[in-house]
């Protein structure tokens, strides 16, 4: 199996351009975006100063809600090339030393049954899917859109937001500078955004207690699996003989080690190598380092997700705890967002005030996943090396541990909750039924249609799913007999805003979703149900697309004067909260 990626297209920029959307950065949350935009045929340009080769694997973990949408693009049969195999269970293994003995286990499905782990809730579920492999299956996608444009090797030197749009300055080694246009800018950059402090955009952390450093290495450890005494797992958590998680990347020889550095520690490649060996009781020589990288983890959400025609997404906006993997797959879930409402706005069927609702929705949902991972964090971190626990005749101590990893850490991996609970009740596109919100549990999912979640999955007759009906436009689901939809239909045609009609007549479907007709938006989300067409079908239109008054939210009122808004509240937890810009 080879890890060699190859570079992304070099090519010339011409000097001039003008695009629909300019993306600066082409890591997955970028790259994904170019396919979202791509599917609605805008034109984009994707600059990423990198040559696009994957050097250093990260973000192995790709979560239920990412999979609908990589489905939704054609994406999720790419499973089998994920460069894991399909059959290898997923488990998580906490063990005291990698020679010695389990503690605790946390059993996942393989990729092959990634179904299992939903329980019918999803037509898809979670994946190991490592980034030597995920990041070109998505670029080869995004290529295949016609308006997209991927260029490696040039950077964003500097923008200007003006009347006309966004003029935006490239360079490259080979080709030398140009400048391009774009009606709006998606920054993608990262979590050290450049795009994002140019704009001054602060950002609010926790007390500073939030960070800390990291050792990471991408290793290559032959016959590791065959000599320890633990049964296969995705990851190993070792106590001892100092805190360190092993990922496994290929179920074979590569892996991806971390670690906590103490103050002052900054090793070098050999210390590296050193560390590791003795953490897995094997001779240096037998280590083989490929790459060392130190990182920091965060909590920190930034102020706004939009700055005049210039927007946030992924890291540039949320910087999180990878502990839960949710990461990119937040970043993933600002793409579905964002997409269709760049395409309503550059499309003339909605006001350019439809993008302030971008930070509405998502900068709550982006708060409880930093908050989701700053606690996943704090209970791993909790756990310290013990070598009583190496001891043979501390059986029960090791019970004892056990015991405690399996109450403090199971719910990092029992997160569908969180995954498929994304909600924006208190959206100004969604109009409410009158029913109760239900309540918030990151680890169970209850399918609800009530307006503002996701649109639940159900099995329809002929063995799809009716999240395949969605395909990125607005939809009318029609849940009963006699049904008459046809006027609110007949509404969005009036305002040539792309519709799908659907008949969704499986078994249960009216009583999952509560009412004969439901308006599901093109990321999703239930925007409205009832069981009869609204009296007034234009002035429903018009809420849900942003036609009306106040759509805005929080951002609205400085969206005029192109600050995007402001307004910051702790995003993990009470104990303080420090400024960054």
């Amino acid at each position: 199996m080879s890890l060699d990626s190859a570079p992304g297209p070099t090519g010339d920029i011409g000097d001039g351009g003008a695009y629909d959307v300019v993306i600066v950065g082409g890591g997955p949350v970028g790259v994904a975006a170019a396919v979202e935009l791509g599917t609605r045929r805008l034109s984009v340009l994707l600059v990423e100063r990198g040559d696009g080769v994957v050097r250093y694997p990260t973000a192995e973990s790709v979560d239920t809600a990412s999979m609908e949408l990589l489905r939704r693009w054609g994406v999720a049969d790419e499973v089998p090339r994920s460069g894991f195999p399909a059959d290898a269970r997923r488990d998580i293994s906490f063990v005291s030393r990698m020679t010695t003995y389990e503690l605790a286990r946390f059993p996942r499905p393989s990729n092959a049954d990634r179904r299992d782990t939903t329980g019918g809730l999803s037509p898809e579920g979670g994946v190991w899917w490592p980034k030597f492999w995920f990041d070109p299956v998505l670029r080869e996608r995004a290529a295949a859109e016609p308006t997209v444009s991927l260029r490696y090797g040039w950077t964003c030197e500097g923008f200007e937001d003006g009347t006309d749009g966004v003029s935006v300055r490239l360079s490259s080694a080979e080709h030398g500078g140009r400048t391009v246009q774009a009606r709006r800018l998606l920054a993608c950059d990262g979590a050290g955004s450049p795009v994002r402090r140019a704009l001054g955009i602060g950002s609010l952390r926790d007390s500073a207690d939030v960070r800390a450093r990291w050792q990471g290495a991408f290793v290559r450890l032959p016959g590791l699996r065959e000599r320890i005494p633990h049964a296969p797992a995705v990851q190993y958590y070792l106590v001892n003989p100092r805190r360190m998680i092993l990922g496994s990347l290929d179920g074979g020889d590569l892996w991806r080690v971390t670690y906590p550095l103490k103050d002052g520690e900054s090793p070098g490649p050999g210390e590296v190598r050193a560390a590791v060996a003795e953490a897995l009781d094997r001779a240096a020589g037998e280590v083989e380092v490929l790459d060392t990288r130190e990182w920091s983890g965060d909590a920190v959400v930034a102020d706004s997700f939009r700055s005049g025609r210039v927007l946030l997404a992924g890291d540039a906006a949320h910087r999180m705890w990878p502990s839960g993997g949710h990461g990119m797959n937040t970043g993933l879930g600002d793409v579905a967002n964002l997409g269709w409402k760049l395409e309503a706005v550059l499309r003339g069927w909605a006001p350019d005030t439809l993008l302030d609702t971008y930070t509405a929705e998502r900068r709550p949902h982006a708060e409880r996943l930093v908050r989701r991972a700053w606690h996943n964090y704090r209970a791993d971190n909790a756990i310290l090396p013990d070598p009583a626990l190496d001891d043979p005749a501390n059986k029960e101590a090791r019970v004892v541990a056990g015991d405690r990893i399996t109450a403090a850490r199971r719910t990092e991996w029992h997160s569908l909750g969180i995954q498929l609970g994304v909600r924006y009740p208190r959206s100004p596109l969604i109009v409410p039924d009158g029913t109760p919100e239900p309540p918030e549990d990151p680890e169970e999912y209850v399918p609800t249609a009530r307006p503002g979640h996701r649109a639940p999955h159900i099995a329809l007759a002929d063995g799809r799913s009716v999240l395949d009906l969605f395909r990125g436009r607005f939809t009318l689901l029609n849940l009963a007999p006699a049904t008459d939809s046809g006027p609110l239909a007949q509404a969005f045609r009036n305002r040539r805003i792309p519709l799908d009609e659907a008949w969704a007549g499986a078994r249960g479907a009216r009583e999952l979703y509560g009412r004969a007709i439901a308006l599901v938006r093109p990321d999703g989300i239930v925007a409205w149900r009832g069981d009869h067409c609204p009296a007034d079908p234009d002035a429903l239109v018009a809420r849900v697309t942003g036609n009306t008054s106040g759509t805005g939210g929080a951002d609205s009122a400085s969206a005029a004067d192109g600050t995007g808004g402001a307004g910051s509240t702790g995003v993990a937890g009470s104990a303080g909260v420090a400024r960054e810009n």
